[in-house]
């Protein structure tokens, strides 16, 4: 009961969770946000994929995930925002995963940003393989996390819903702007 308790707590311990016991292996996958790194080695160590992207703007979350993950033929790691991720990829993709707002133990003042996510997403839509998932865990407790759980939340809610089924996992009665996962899945 406890290990339940934890996912269900927690938006990127339940993206970790359905990215298990939802996606298949050998699959293509992208980490929209490295960050530290832990959402690619996630993904490399559970679902064995046949190639992993990572994006992120800071050299330190370059360094940061290849320190994590060190030397495997079936990563990539692309120092650009994410938003251009159509000049890097054109396979098909089976996982999306973005942990929006800033650099853990960074420079709080570089955060990703609604319009970035929102031109990210128009791209990540359109390479989704069919049953493909999106997971994006939002921190809307900070100005720009407030922005993005707006606009792109906007924007999700425009995403026709014979194409996409879209799911948001929040918490209701918490205060103080509590993180949160949308899952998208491509029908």
């Amino acid at each position: 009961m406890k290990y339940i308790d934890e996912i269900i707590n927690n938006p990127v311990k339940l993206s970790h969770y359905i990215i298990e016991n939802r996606i298949g292996n050998n699959i293509n996958a992208c980490d929209m946000t490295a960050g530290n790194g832990y959402d690619s080695k996630f993904i490399l160590d559970k679902k064995n994929p046949k190639i992993l992207y990572a994006f992120d703007i800071q050299d330190l979350a370059r360094k940061n995930t290849l320190d994590l993950i060190g030397n495997n033929s079936n990563f990539k790691f692309i120092l650009d925002d994410h938003k251009n991720v159509a000049n890097y990829i054109s396979e098909k993709i089976d996982l999306f995963i973005y942990n929006l707002g800033f650099l853990p133990k960074g420079d709080k003042s570089i955060t990703t940003n609604y319009k970035s996510v929102i031109g990210s997403l128009k791209s990540s839509l359109k390479l989704l393989n069919k049953n493909g998932l999106i997971l994006m865990t939002f921190y809307p407790g900070h100005d720009e996390g407030k922005n993005e759980a707006k606009y792109v939340g906007e924007f999700l809610k425009s995403l026709d819903q014979k194409l996409f089924q879209v799911i948001k996992y929040d918490f209701y009665n918490q205060i103080n702007n509590p993180p949160y996962l949308v899952s998208i899945r491509k029908l």
